[in-house]
């Protein structure tokens, strides 16, 4: 069992991340087709960081595992990346 580690509002992170992405998989893709998962992780990705640039200023501190949240857009980043990626080696 792996603890979770957060400082103040840091656990946003995991809805933030998994909501837009379920969002992208379902709504999107049924409306745009497969690119729709790509476009709901990048949604997510711009999510981070203007939430965590509001709820970090002024010195606040809210991290997942010391990483703060608007760093964690630079990992969503990546995801979009290899989706793009796994999408045109398709």
């Amino acid at each position: 069992m792996v603890p979770i580690v957060w400082t103040g509002l840091g656990l946003l992170i995991v809805p933030l991340l998994m909501g837009a992405g379920l969002v992208g998989a379902v709504v999107l893709e049924s409306l745009v087709g497969p690119i729709g998962t790509t476009v709901g992780l990048l949604i997510s990705a711009v999510l981070l960081v203007v939430v965590g640039r509001t709820v970090n200023r002024d010195g606040h501190e809210h991290s997942l595992y010391g990483i703060p949240v608007q760093h964690w857009a630079w990992i969503q980043g990546l995801f979009v990346v290899l989706s793009v990626v796994f999408m045109l080696a398709a």
